[in-house]
Order: structure tokens, then C-alpha cells, then sequence
């Protein structure tokens, strides 16, 4: 199935439209949901009813007004101004900095927990690096040294959409404390001050399951992001349904073997089925 508005992602079918737009259902009908490029998609997860406008179990975490840093408290306006002082950020072209990149991303990946750490290889990471073309690349510079400490992504999207996703965001640890991430977000939404003013909004991403990351707190907490609610719908392959059905029952055991990284991926789907049961 191509060009159907779906793609395979961690052994689900997810829509590449927009949080704002309806996905194509015609896929279902047909079935052909069930085989994305040649891989079995476990399940089919959506959204519908986008920024709704009351309070859901599911959200998608977005920046849709300009930001204005003088509204902020003096305390967080002290720390982007931190941030701002110690590190320069600036649109990068990935491929003329992979090495940089890469040892950022080790730096990051070594603070997570091992349950969900991923096991990189060096010469895959710089060589899907070197892939980035539909990536917009923000690096952040130390001031004192002009090293790469941290780098973020957003998805390239059309204009005309209104939407930009923001992927990916990666600092080397020791320097956060300096106000990195203050400083790239920052940056980020002063380059996209236009965009914002005329409608649009940044997005990043759905509610957390698997990551344990206050990184959305602090979006919504600094820059002023916020919850857009929406509801949550799943449909399981027939074919592993009745799975799905016995591992609901028993889900409160598996809870006791996170350190597994298989069944801690399996918990994050049963916490996503107790959300759309609770719709």
C-alpha cells in the first residue's frame, strides 16, 4: 500500500496527515491497512475531533500563537536569556555535520532509562544523517567553544498546511543546565513568528505512552504550547486481536516485568487500549 495516507511506524498503521485532517478509512474497507510496504501492522491507531475544545485522554501537545517572551515570569525569561548567551543556534545542514550529530545523539541516549535506550550503530545513524532532505536541522553552538551541542529537527511540510511537526530534539546533557533547550526553542519559534501569526501551528507530537520525558511540561510550561485534545481510536489486526484481548486481562502482571524491553512495549499498547476503551 502506498500513497494511501498511511505508513508502518513501531508495528503500527499511522496516518501521515496532519493531526487536523481525517485520515483516509477507505483502506479499511478494502483491507488493505493490514500490509504497508510489504510489513503486517499490528494495529491502525487515529485521531478525530482535533483541538475539540474540552478535555480528552488524548492530546496532541501544539504551539499555535506567536511567543512572546516578555510575558514570561523573570525567572524563565531569565533562563532563555541563558541559553540565548551561552549557545548560538542556527539552521544547519545535517550532512556537513553527521559526525557531530551522531556524538550528540549518543550523549542524549546515554541518560535514558535501558528499557527504552536504543542500540545505535554508528554507521547507520551518520548514513540515515545523511537522508535528512526532509528535515528542517536547527544546531545549537556553544559560545565558548563553537562545539555542536545539541540539534533539532522539524519535518519539512507544505505550506499550504498550516502544520509543521517537530520531530526531534537532542542535547548533550551536561550542557542543558546552561539553557540549551531554551535557547533552540526559542530560536525555532522566532523563525516561525510569520507562520504562527498567519494561522499555523507547530506540533510536537501526541501524548507520551512509552518515553518518560517532561519535555512537553516544559513546552507548555516556557513557551506556551498547549494541549490540543482529540479522541483516540484503535483497530487491531484481525489476525492478533484475540491476543490483544487475553494480554488486556493480564495487563496489571505485566506491569511487574517493565524491565522487559518486548513486554514494556506491549504495556504501552495495553495503555493506549485502556485509553480508547475510557474514550
Amino acid at each position: 500500500m502506498k500513497n494511501s495516507g498511511w505508513k508502518y511506524y513501531n508495528h503500527a498503521a499511522i496516518p501521515t496527515t496532519p493531526p487536523h485532517r481525517d485520515p483516509n478509512m477507505k483502506v479499511f474497507e478494502d483491507k488493505s491497512i493490514w500490509s504497508i510496504d510489504g510489513k503486517k501492522p499490528l494495529l491502525a491507531r487515529w485521531t478525530t475531533d482535533f483541538d475539540c475544545g474540552y478535555e480528552t485522554n488524548w492530546w496532541y501537545v501544539i504551539k499555535d500563537t506567536p511567543f512572546v517572551i516578555s510575558e514570561l515570569k523573570a525567572k524563565r525569561r531569565y533562563e532563555i536569556n541563558k541559553g540565548i548567551k551561552n549557545f548560538e543556534v542556527k539552521e544547519i545542514d545535517p550532512k556537513e555535520c553527521a559526525e557531530s550529530i551522531y556524538a550528540v545523539a549518543m550523549a542524549a541516549y546515554a541518560t535514558y532509562p535501558e528499557s527504552y535506550r536504543p542500540n545505535v550503530s554508528h554507521d547507520s545513524f551518520v548514513s540515515d544523517v545523511m537522508r535528512w532532505d526532509f528535515y528542517k536541522v536547527y544546531g545549537a553552538y556553544s559560545t565558548e567553544d563553537a562545539s555542536l551541542c545539541g540539534y533539532a529537527c522539524l519535518i519539512k511540510e507544505d505550506p499550504q498546511e498550516g502544520y509543521i511537526n517537530f520531530a526531534v530534539m537532542k542535547a548533550i546533557p551536561d550542557k542543558e543546565r546552561l539553557g540549551l533547550n531554551a535557547a533552540m526553542v526559542n530560536k525555532i519559534l522566532a523563525d516561525h513568528e510569520a507562520f504562527l501569526n498567519n494561522g499555523g501551528y507547530i506540533c510536537d507530537g501526541a501524548r507520551s505512552i512509552q518515553h518518560e520525558t517532561a519535555f512537553q511540561d516544559y513546552l507548555e510550561k516556557y513557551f506556551g504550547f498547549r494541549k490540543a485534545y482529540c479522541r483516540l481510536h484503535i483497530v487491531y489486526n484481525p489476525k492478533y486481536s484475540f491476543i490483544i484481548r487475553i494480554a488486556y486481562k493480564c495487563r496489571r502482571l505485566l506491569k511487574k516485568f517493565e524491565f522487559v524491553p518486548a513486554i514494556r512495549m506491549a504495556n504501552s499498547l495495553l495503555k493506549m487500549e485502556e485509553i480508547n476503551r475510557n474514550a
